[in-house]
């Protein structure tokens, strides 16, 4: 079971995707449209280190909106033999109708059940969440406290379903009404108006962080048992530091957090990118409306990351990617990457005399060596992926590693590791 992009214990962040020109951030806070092609990826902390888990809009109709999610996560599980990195793919049905209305948030995502949860929400809140909230000041909110291993049903009368897992409370707007989230909306920094909110889910503390807007109102953040890892006691501590000495991380399924000594919250989420190659340029379903200048995204719903790859190429001569995906701890590329890579073979399509090198960037988890060798051979990979797929010539791409040498931000929070973990194009 994994808990809106995360296992549970396993501290999670999310990243969404959406092309944004720098001088237009001047102008306007870009619209973040529901829409095929809206992808939101997450990345997830764990003892073993960060890997990303990723939710993809890939369908809408009239009547509902069809979500993939995929994670390819690193085994922990003492007792589980096999392979190192378990790869999961599921998919959620949120009918528009609880988009509009919805009072649960199913944040859960479960093996083997049903796909499609009448009444809830799955990526963010309702519209009349969000309105609420704005203008009541506080709502009722059911969240999912379901658990690995269950095998749900979407029929409140059948046991076990989604309704027998659901833990009740009341939010309550906290935020002064001015409050900015910084995330990457199509690898560009933008801040993105938010409304807070904080509650209590049956003694347990939760906080929630919406996109402040109701024809799309993502969850930016949330921190659910806040608090709830207890700080280790002194013969755990003991344990961790021989599990250090090992050179091996205390397994997950142990339930004690060596990374988080002093203790931290049981389940958070925190979204810093968003990207949107939205098909076309129609609004949530839930809006009644095609939308209006204000709210627009910069240069148009639908210009994709790919488009500012190409002017930064152009203007500045780099460009910074965070849209190609790895397995964990690995140089296999992610089916999610396509897109980008895409974009890329066509640009280098379109400038025939333009000659790149990719270059790999890593967080701060791990050895110097491991990460340089790791950074090289995802270089390699992406220019093995642009010339075996996209017909580029070999000798107009080069391909380097840096591994941990170049951070663009603080390895000290999953924030700022996130941004850390690139790939760059570099005309040469």
């Amino acid at each position: 079971m994994f808990r809106d992009d995360h296992v549970i214990l396993w501290r999670t962040l999310v990243v969404v995707t959406c092309a944004v020109t720098a001088a237009a951030q001047k102008k306007a806070v870009p619209r973040i449209p529901l829409c095929p092609g809206l992808t939101v990826v997450t990345a997830v902390e764990q003892q073993l280190g960060d890997y990303e888990s990723i939710k993809t809009i890939e369908s809408m109709s009239p009547s509902e909106v069809r979500m993939k999610y995929s994670a390819e996560v690193p085994n922990s599980d003492l007792f589980d033999s096999g392979p190192a990195v378990k790869k999961v793919n599921l998919h959620r049905n949120m009918l528009t109708a609880d988009l509009q209305s919805g009072s649960i948030y199913q944040q859960n995502f479960l093996d083997n059940s049903a796909e499609t949860i009448p009444g809830a929400t799955s990526i963010g809140t309702s519209a009349a969440v969000l309105s609420s909230l704005k203008t009541g000041g506080e709502v009722k909110l059911s969240i999912s406290n379901s658990y690995a291993g269950l095998e749900l049903s979407a029929d409140r009368s059948k046991f076990p379903s989604y309704y027998h897992y659901l833990t009740a409370g009341t939010i309550k707007r906290v935020d002064g009404g001015s409050e900015k989230l910084a995330v990457l909306v199509n690898d560009q920094p933008v801040e993105l108006p938010v409304i807070r909110a904080e509650g209590v889910f049956v003694g347990d503390k939760a906080e929630f962080v919406f996109l402040d807007d109701e024809r799309n109102p993502l969850t930016l953040a949330f921190r659910l048992g806040i608090g709830g890892i207890k700080p280790l006691t002194a013969d755990q501590l003991k344990i961790c530091a021989a599990f250090a000495k090992s050179g091996k991380a205390m397994p997950a399924a142990a339930g004690v957090r060596c990374d988080k000594p002093a203790g931290a919250d049981r389940d958070s989420l925190r979204v810093v990118k968003i990207n949107c190659r939205c098909s076309s340029p129609e609004e949530s379903p839930t809006s009644g409306n095609s939308g209006g200048p204000a709210g627009e995204m910069p240069g148009g719903v639908g210009t994709g990351a790919g488009s500012s790859i190409e002017r930064a190429l152009a203007d500045t001569g780099k460009a910074d990617i965070y849209s190609i995906y790895f397995s964990f701890n690995s140089d296999v590329i992610r089916e999610e990457s396509e897109p980008t890579l895409k974009e890329i073979g066509g640009v280098l399509l379109r400038h025939p005399e333009w000659h790149l090198r990719v270059g790999g960037h890593t967080d701060g988890i791990g050895g110097d060596q491991y990460n340089l060798d790791l950074s090289r051979r995802r270089a390699t990979a992406v220019k093995d992926a642009l010339v075996k797929r996209y017909g580029i010539d070999p000798n107009r791409l080069a391909a380097a590693g840096f591994g941990k040498s170049q951070p663009k931000d603080t390895n000290d929070t999953l924030e700022g590791r996130a941004r850390n973990r690139s790939v760059e194009l570099v005309r040469q």
